[in-house]
Formats: structure tokens, sequence, C-alpha cells
């Protein structure tokens, strides 16, 4: 257990810096969008080129990982928020944003950085096909489940559907997998001096985008000790990851490494761009700044103990 916690705490560390250094106003206001243009703009797709430049095509695009992870997404969404409905009685709608955070893990930001650390390389291609079904379904599935109900209920839907589709759309990471796919194809390699640069931006993602989460994880006047947070952390902490582990193991029947990397990736915590989401579409979203908050703090805890229930051996 102790040779895990050496891997993870490292990169929960990293985000503890960002939060402390919001916390003490040692960054500017503006700070959190300047770091997410770098990371999502520039790092993470200069990562991810390089990653899908010399990887095997059917590696990237594997569909039963990508049906597997998608299964599990739908089937938690559809769950939690039937749950949430249950438990606080509001509108379905008005629970999808709730159930959209607990099936959305933050596997952009900390995805990238940490499994590979825990299961190798050999993880990536897992990694980037579970994150493909996970933009194109279930996020289009719980935004528009959250644009099917208020007033105005047809127009809004169509303006949310389509904020869906073209989001993904500009998403640079799904730009980085197809330029990335589409050279390896052709055989085109960079000239070695843009080789270069791209690796250096590559190789800043992960720790850029680990202070990044922190510094956005500050939110004075929060409150996180309320029934529905914990009712979202706890979801997505624990049933997530259970419910891939079942869907892997005995409904696609994947390989080892393919279910521990889909597990790992439904155990991390709730992405921010949730929060997004709920804001503008002007929904409640303290409730999911509290789960972003709480689910990062305890995926320390939670996220370590399941790689030690694996019998996690690093990059093996």
């Amino acid at each position: 257990m102790l040779n895990i916690v050496n891997v993870t705490a490292p990169f929960f560390a990293l985000v503890a810096c960002g939060f402390l250094a919001a916390r003490h106003r040692l960054l500017p206001d503006n700070a959190v969008p300047a770091l997410n243009t770098y990371v999502l703009y520039f790092a993470l797709p200069c990562m991810l080129f390089r990653f899908t430049l010399a990887t095997p095509f059917e590696q990237i695009f594997n569909p039963q990982v990508l049906f597997a992870y998608t299964a599990t997404g739908i089937a938690i969404l559809v769950i939690f928020i039937a749950a949430f409905r249950f438990a606080t009685g509001k509108a379905v709608h008005e629970c999808a944003y709730a159930g959209l955070a607990v099936a959305w893990s933050n596997w952009g930001y900390m995805g990238f950085a940490l499994i590979p650390s825990l299961l190798g390389p050999q993880s990536l291609p897992v990694i980037i096909a579970a994150g493909i079904g996970d933009l194109l379904l279930i996020v289009s599935a719980g935004l528009a489940l959250a644009g099917s109900g208020g007033s105005g209920e047809g127009s809004r839907f169509v303006a949310v559907m389509r904020g869906a589709v073209l989001r993904v759309a500009r998403n640079p990471l799904m730009w980085a997998v197809i330029a990335g796919t589409a050279s390896a194809a052709i055989s085109l390699s960079p000239p070695v001096a843009i080789d270069s640069f791209v690796r250096l931006l590559g190789v800043s993602a992960g720790p850029v985008a680990l202070f990044a989460i922190g510094v956005s994880l500050y939110r004075p006047g929060v409150r996180v000790l309320r029934g529905d947070i914990m009712m979202i952390t706890g979801a997505k902490l624990l049933l997530h990851p259970y419910l891939a582990g079942l869907a892997a193991t005995y409904v696609f029947s994947l390989s080892r490494l393919e279910t521990h990397t889909l597990v790992l990736i439904a155990a991390l915590p709730v992405a921010g761009t949730v929060f997004l989401f709920a804001e503008r579409a002007g929904a409640d979203a303290e409730p999911i700044a509290g789960a972003i908050l709480v689910s990062t703090a305890l995926a320390f805890f939670s996220f370590s103990a399941l790689c030690w229930a694996f019998g996690v051996q690093f990059g093996a």
C-alpha cells in the first residue's frame, strides 16, 4: 500500500499546491482560464498527438472498450438520476447535472497524468477509447436529459444539444487524436524540431493540469457538508467504478489491463466541466461545485485503496 501511496501522493500534492495557491491569492483572478487554455489547447493535444502517432489504429478505436465504458456511463447516469430524483423530489432535468457529475470522470486532466504512472503507457489507448465514448455519448445523453424539461423545453433542448455537439466538434483533444491517427496512417512524421517542440508541450500536460485542478477547486462560500453533495460523491467514487468493473469483466470480457484501466477512470473525481455546464444553463450548480471539491479530496484515499485492492504492479 505504501508503494501505491508513493505514486499517487505526488499527483494529489500537485492538486493541493494549486488549491493553496488560490487560497492564499498567489495567482491572479484569471489564472484558471489561462491554465485551462494552456492545458486544453496546447499541452494535452500535443501529448495525445505524439501518442496516437505511434499507436496502431485498432488500439485507439477499440470498440469493446468504448462500448464497455459507454454502457457503464449511461447506466450510472440513469440510475443516479432516478435515485437523486427520489431523494430530492426534483424533476428529471434538474437532476441531470448531478447524474452527469457521477458519470463524467476527470480523465482529461487527472487520468492521463495518473493512470499510466500506475499501469504503464499501454493503458493510454484504453483511456483514449473510453474518453471518445464519454465525449460522444455519455456527455451528450446527460445534456439531452438536462435540456428535456422546464419552460420552453423544446427550444431549450435544441439549444443544449446544439451546444453539446459544437463542444465535441471543437474539442482539441478529439482533433489531436484524429490528427495523430491520420498522420500515422500515411506514415507522416514531423521534423525533429517540431517533434521536440510538441514533446515539450506534451510533457508539461500532467503537472500543469493537476495544478489547474487545484486552483479551480477553491470556491469560497461553497458548503460541502450537505446530503446531496455526499450522495453525488459516494456514487462517483464507489458505485461508478463498481459498475465499470462488472461491465468490463462479466459483460464485455475485457483483459485485466483494460478492466483495471476502466475501473480507475471511473474512480476519478467529478469532471470540473460539469459545473460549467450547470452554471451556464442556470441550474443549481452549488452541489456540483461541492462534489468536485469533496470527490477530489477523497479520491486520494479511495483511488489508492482501489489500486491496492487490484494489486497494481507499476508500469506492468
